[in-house]
């Protein structure tokens, strides 16, 4: 993803420099982030994010591309995204995280990235795009799906309901012709 444009859009490779950024984007959506996963601090994820750490069991730091979204002047981090190449299977590119500014929402952004990412994937002769989406994140749901990713996967979370568990969808769209 590293280098990826769209016109609203430049995609960035991840460096500790850019902690604060994505320290301060985590923070401007924490109660998005309270209802994903009861990990939700923003310094950790940060860290996390800058660190690249959270590969697959078993896979390389090599096939994740961890970027930061910017807007073409560079001046302005807009969102950050992450996709393994080759997960769970060679074949499957698995978006771990897309996510932008408030100030950057429902404006398209997602949509121009996903689809310049789709068009990646399918030069790499990849065969499928999978993304983990928490039950309670409506609007991502809704995204996904208008995406074309109806395909459900997995499914993991919490075994009973209750208003501090979690839940999450893995969804697929296939992307060959």
């Amino acid at each position: 993803m590293e280098g990826l444009q769209t016109p609203r859009l430049v995609c960035m490779a991840v460096t500790p420099a850019h902690f604060s950024e994505i320290f301060s984007l985590y923070q401007r959506n924490q109660a998005l982030l309270a209802l994903l996963d009861h990990e939700h601090d923003p310094a950790h994820l940060a860290t996390r994010f800058v660190r690249k750490a959270n590969v697959p069991l078993g896979g390389s730091v090599r096939q994740l591309s961890k970027v930061v979204l910017f807007s073409p002047d560079q001046t302005k981090i807009r969102g950050l995204c992450s996709v393994y190449y080759g997960y769970p299977e060679p074949h499957i590119a698995y978006v771990g995280e897309l996510f932008f500014a408030p100030d950057a929402q429902r404006m398209g952004l997602g949509r121009e990235l996903y689809l310049a990412l789709e068009a990646q994937v399918r030069v790499r002769s990849m065969q499928a795009v999978r993304v983990g989406v928490g039950l309670r994140n409506w609007n991502a749901l809704r995204f996904w799906i208008r995406l074309g990713f109806v395909h459900i996967t997995g499914m993991s979370g919490a075994r009973d309901f209750t208003p501090q568990a979690y839940a999450f969808l893995e969804l697929e769209k296939n992307c060959t012709p």
